[in-house]
């Protein structure tokens, strides 16, 4: 793909988003359920395996460690260059987003796409990929992990 450029993945968020990340009611009940039964079956374990272990220097760094995944999913943002019309390239990101699991959630006939997992329980507003059609330019905008998987298939 030599008439093609990809360009770096970038932060795409506000800088209060840092301090946080969770942006709804749903997205926090979902955060405090996983880390409430998660931090219970760890506390537990090792009670059972050291009943004499303090649990607050356990529990407070996997609290912490828990809310990191936050901040690593926060929206990124990315270009796809041609050097020819670039919606010739929007089948190739179909294809790719959809091998990903990515189902589209409208119409392909607009200047932009959505595309996001299908169902599952915790899905977040930011679990959203878009692509934005220009004329040499496809900008894509998603979750960091997520646009750095598309981005290594895509120079594969």
């Amino acid at each position: 793909m030599k008439s093609v450029s990809l360009s770096q993945v970038v932060r795409a968020q506000q800088s209060y988003r840092l301090a946080s990340p969770v942006q709804s009611w749903r997205e926090l009940a979902a955060l405090a359920l996983t880390l409430s039964v998660g931090l219970v079956a760890i506390v537990i374990v090792l009670m059972a395996l050291d009943p004499g272990a303090p649990a607050m220097w356990i529990v407070a760094p996997v609290l912490l460690g828990g809310s990191l995944p936050l901040v690593a999913a926060l929206p990124g943002q990315f270009d796809v260059v041609t050097r020819f019309d670039a919606a010739h390239f929007l089948k190739t990101l179909d294809v790719t987003l959809r091998e990903m699991g990515y189902a589209a959630t409208d119409s392909p006939g607009g200047r932009s796409r959505s595309y996001q997992r299908p169902g599952r329980l915790f899905r977040w507003k930011d679990s959203t990929v878009t692509l934005r059609l220009q004329d040499h330019a496809v900008s894509v905008t998603g979750p960091m992990p997520a646009l750095r998987r598309l981005q290594q298939r895509l120079g594969a």
